[in-house]
């Protein structure tokens, strides 16, 4: 018996290693130089062996087997490709929670990172629920921008997938590529989370409510989180389109702060 269980398990462990094989000669290059791998560990196949003590004994010696597992370079990695897919340029990127200054600031500036702070930090506990979002609004230049994107790119580097989508430069790349406006609104429903910046900073037209609210709508039915920053208020969102507004009102009022206050206080760029 024993020698049947000892021959199935070695059986088990070819097949293992034939796959193993196989998809390491898919994905090495073909250069054999040893510089010539991103990632000298695993020769950039994205796995490598580790023996293990199996529980088994084949003639009172415990068996080992060798198995793949993945290797830490193909987090890197797959953090490195959400960044790109994002459209979140390289300057947001630098921007994070640790170099936003609250030093001297007024309360709602304060209050404004505070709840981008938490909202990260809850969020795996939060992303199913109906207010799953945040949305910061209000007066220019108070950093709604810069805490979103530390949310957004905190975010990516736990390998949640983002996209980025500047209200009045990507509706004019909608309207001048009209034949991808079907693709490009089906991806901003289904990513797992979408921050939306500098929402109605012009006046809103038909063709972008009537846009915004499919997003907005299939996120909402969905559950499906939306970050959000704009210098309108509440009411202002409420009037530019009611059954927009209160969705968006309804998704975020857990983490929702509005800045208003002296601009000369408030707005960075003026200090």
């Amino acid at each position: 018996m024993e020698e049947v269980l000892h021959d199935l398990r070695q059986k088990v462990n070819e097949r293992q290693a034939n796959s193993i094989n196989q998809l390491q000669s898919e994905t090495t290059s073909t250069s054999t130089s040893e510089t010539s791998y991103e990632c000298s560990i695993c020769k950039d196949t994205g796995f490598v062996w580790e023996k293990v003590k199996t529980g088994l004994f084949y003639k009172n010696v415990e068996q080992v087997v060798e198995q793949a597992r993945r290797c830490e370079c193909y987090k890197r990695k797959n953090i490195m490709r959400l960044f790109r897919n994002s459209h979140i340029t390289e300057e947001f990127r630098k921007l994070g929670f640790n170099n936003f200054t609250i030093e001297g600031k007024p309360a709602p500036i304060q209050d404004a990172f505070k709840k981008a702070v938490l909202y990260f930090k809850s969020f795996h506990r939060l992303r199913e629920d109906r207010t799953n979002s945040i949305a910061l609004l209000g007066n220019p230049g108070t950093g709604k921008t810069h805490l979103l994107s530390a949310v957004a790119n905190n975010l990516m580097k736990s390998q949640i997938p983002v996209l980025y989508f500047p209200y009045r430069e990507g509706f004019d790349e909608l309207k001048d590529r009209l034949e991808d406006l079907e693709s490009k609104v089906e991806r901003m429903k289904d990513i797992d989370v979408l921050f939306i910046d500098d929402l109605f900073k012009r006046s809103a037209t038909e063709f972008e409510i009537k846009t915004l609210y499919s997003v907005i709508n299939y996120r909402y039915l969905n559950h499906k989180p939306i970050l959000i920053s704009s210098e309108c208020l509440v009411d202002d969102l409420l009037d530019i389109d009611e059954a927009l507004g209160s969705r968006i009102y309804q998704m975020c009022k857990q983490y929702l702060v509005e800045i208003v206050g002296d601009r000369r206080q408030l707005n960075h760029r003026l200090a």
